[in-house]
């Protein structure tokens, strides 16, 4: 089934700071709780391919999501219960929400490529629609995206990918609700994501959830029993970070590190995320004095690494 464009009068912007072009722009849901656009996208390679983390977290994410979109429908859901729901969490700027919009793309082509399906729905939760600061409003929002928004969506008959960042922040653990400010609001909210969750994983398998995490210890214990697969991304190795840099400074005219002095410059980034390796790039830039066309040395970025340690 293909979904035709809406209608533009140019260029929509992205979530992510990027211009949609005119033949795949994001479109919204009735409700206002999502945005959602159509797969794959040439332009939404670099999601996938620029993210670095443990290549194997990738295969095996691939692989689930790729699963789980096939052949959910061939499983009865108490002999081998399949949710279509994941986990990513870790520190923040490990990469966890730029790799759910490039797991989107890469499995939207894996699916067209064998002919499944020619397109995929790539839908993000917009985090300031739910919560409410009026009694049981949050709950009702809730209801209103699991029942009803992504029911629509998926009704389109396409695979749909969902994206919730900080989806701790909708299913909050009840146990430490309870000691916190309006613990019934809280609590009733967490049991419509549970709900919601249940309600989409029998009624609509075309659905598959990747849910992100910062703090994942307050995420209720129920919906763990929900989410197929959890995966931990740490932060970078020196490996890794060799990586990032190398292409980091691919973006870069003029660079002036050998491979030796990279080497070096990765031990000493141990203990940073990929976002903020390459905002230490951005700042020595930036920050430096001199002609602006000057080659960037490895000396500069170390500069910054100490100024930001005293």
């Amino acid at each position: 089934m293909l979904l035709t464009s809406v209608v533009s009068s140019g260029p929509i912007p992205r979530r992510d700071g990027r211009v949609a072009s005119t033949e795949n722009p994001w479109r919204e849901d009735r409700y206002g709780f999502l945005r959602w656009c159509v797969l794959p996208d040439d332009e939404w390679s670099e999601w996938w391919e620029r993210i670095y983390v443990d290549p194997e977290l990738k295969r095996k994410l691939r692989a689930h999501a790729n699963f789980a979109l096939r052949h959910r429908e061939e499983f009865s859901p108490v002999g081998l219960p399949v949710h279509g729901l994941a986990l990513l969490y870790g520190p923040p700027g490990t990469g966890k929400s730029s790799l759910v919009r490039g797991l989107a793309n890469v499995v939207a082509g894996d699916l067209a490529a064998d002919g499944f399906s020619d397109q995929v729905i790539f839908a993000e939760l917009d985090p300031h629609a739910l919560p409410s600061q009026m009694l049981g409003e949050s709950q009702r929002n809730t209801i209103n995206l699991l029942e009803k928004s992504l029911p629509e969506i998926a009704a389109k008959g396409c695979p749909v990918m969902v994206a919730i960042d900080e989806i701790n922040s909708l299913a909050v653990s009840r146990g430490l609700a309870a000691g916190g400010r309006d613990p019934v609001d809280v609590m009733r909210a967490t049991e419509a994501v549970l709900r919601g969750l249940d309600y989409l994983a029998a009624s609509h398998k075309n659905v598959y959830i990747v849910g992100t995490s910062n703090f994942v210890a307050t995420l209720d214990e129920a919906v763990f029993d929900r989410i197929d697969v959890v995966f931990e991304i740490h932060l970078p190795d020196e490996e890794l970070i060799e990586l990032i840099l190398s292409d980091t400074f691919g973006e870069l005219s003029n660079v002036a590190i050998a491979a030796t002095e990279l080497k070096e410059l990765a031990a000493v980034l141990v203990g940073r995320s990929g976002r903020d390796i390459r905002k230490t790039v951005l700042e020595a830039l930036v920050t430096r004095g001199g002609a602006a066309d000057r080659p960037l040395t490895a000396q500069e970025i170390v500069s910054v690494v100490e100024r930001g340690s005293e």
